[in-house]
């Protein structure tokens, strides 16, 4: 292949002769091969270009959800294991007016299923959760954001039966780490993990009178799933735990 060569305008005068030395014919594989450090400015601009981060404040400055759960978990209480099963139905709201730190609150209404305890058999505490948050947008790029979260949930359940009462006070701090990849116009990837623990206080009053310290040590896992974008800033979506907690969560989102 002959003729003349045509250089992008922004290119020097001494990058055009060093290019006009360089046989046409040789294979681009070896070009590489021999130079592949020079691939790498390239694959970063195309990163760059496809993202943009978002530094300013948002328009609708409150991030508002519903929450629906059922997560099991296993507590322990000396050499014995109660496996627990909690329903939760609740809001989250976070301040989103500026990205990198967003105070935030957890409140709702929780339903617990305790087994392996002859005592609160056909028993089904429920009560009130309730607790802060702070979450801070670390990246917020065109098609992928990475989110923190630090929160502290305290829930306290209550049921009765047959002269027995049963009051389940629960303390969970935990923290998340989340990662969401937009793949289509309006479907998400959530990738994420989680850290926490849980430290509860079972307290039996009537035929029986005493309470019970319960635990979950120190807990490092994973959540994923699907987030549909509704339009009109809201959005939908499902999470599979298994964390402090194993079970599935359905969430509806809108920014005001």
């Amino acid at each position: 292949m002959t003729g003349k060569r045509i250089f992008p305008p922004w290119t020097t005068s001494a990058a055009r002769a060093k290019l006009r030395t360089m046989s046409l014919t040789t294979p681009p594989v070896a070009f590489m091969k021999s130079s592949p450090w020079r691939l790498f400015p390239a694959c970063a601009l195309i990163v760059l270009s496809s993202t943009r981060v978002m530094a300013e404040p948002l328009a609708k400055p409150l991030d508002f959800a519903l929450h629906l759960s059922r997560l099991k978990t296993e507590l322990h209480a000396e050499q014995q294991r109660i496996d627990t099963v909690v329903k939760r139905a609740g809001i989250t709201s976070f301040d989103s007016s500026e990205p990198a730190l967003q105070p935030g609150l957890l409140l709702g209404y929780a339903w617990t299923d305790i087994s392996n305890q002859t005592l609160t058999a056909g028993m089904t505490p429920e009560g009130f959760y309730i607790g802060p948050a702070l979450r801070g947008v670390m990246i917020a790029a065109r098609h992928f954001t990475l989110t923190v979260t630090a929160g502290y949930l305290y829930q306290r359940v209550r049921d009765s039966n047959a002269g027995q009462s049963v009051t389940l006070e629960w303390y969970q701090p935990q923290l998340d780490l989340d990662a969401a990849w937009r793949i289509t116009r309006r479907i998400s990837v959530l990738i994420g993990g989680q850290y926490g623990r849980i430290d509860a206080d079972e307290k039996l009053t009537g035929t029986v009178n005493q309470t019970i310290t319960l635990s979950k040590r120190p807990t490092l896992g994973s959540r994923a799933g699907l987030e549909l974008d509704l339009g009109g800033d809201g959005q939908a979506g499902v999470l599979i735990h298994q964390a402090i907690g194993d079970g599935v969560e359905l969430y509806f989102q809108q920014q005001f």
